[in-house]
């Protein structure tokens, strides 16, 4: 009987320490959807070629320099379609209705919007490696 209740007692006792790792975990999914850095590369239909650098110079950045920020969800990066219907809320959103590159910085829950899309009109069309020390440097200075 002894053995019996020993055994109840420690499942009992597991059981608590699962739920209290489940609740830390879910606090810790909680804290990331709070605190993130999105990143929107916008565009029409019709693109040029300033617009296609823009997207893949700054996707290349991200995953070379930030590859852990983006698979733990710190970094959100997302390519939208400002012609496509599906997208008309976010386009809105970020009054975006062509080419354009937005940063929302998401700290306590609360939004900061910065449309970035002035340095991408300056360094997309040149050297990829110069946007890609600029937009390093902007991005590290946002998850600061």
């Amino acid at each position: 009987m002894k053995n019996l209740l020993f055994i109840l007692l420690i499942a009992l006792l597991a059981a608590c320490g699962n739920k209290n790792n489940e609740t830390a975990k879910d606090t810790l999914t909680a804290d990331l959807k709070n605190e993130r850095l999105e990143v929107y590369a916008f565009h029409g239909v019709r693109q040029c070629e300033t617009c296609k650098h823009m997207k893949a110079y700054s996707k290349a950045t991200l995953e070379k320099h930030f590859k852990a920020e983006l698979k733990s969800g710190t970094i959100i990066y997302q390519v939208i379609d400002v012609d496509d219907e599906k997208n008309a809320e976010l386009a809105e959103k970020f009054e975006a209705t062509g080419t354009a590159l937005m940063i929302n910085r998401v700290q306590n829950g609360k939004e900061n919007i910065e449309d970035w899309s002035d340095f991408a009109f300056e360094y997309a069309p040149g050297e990829q490696n110069e946007y890609e020390v600029e937009f390093k440097k902007m991005i590290e200075e946002k998850l600061k």
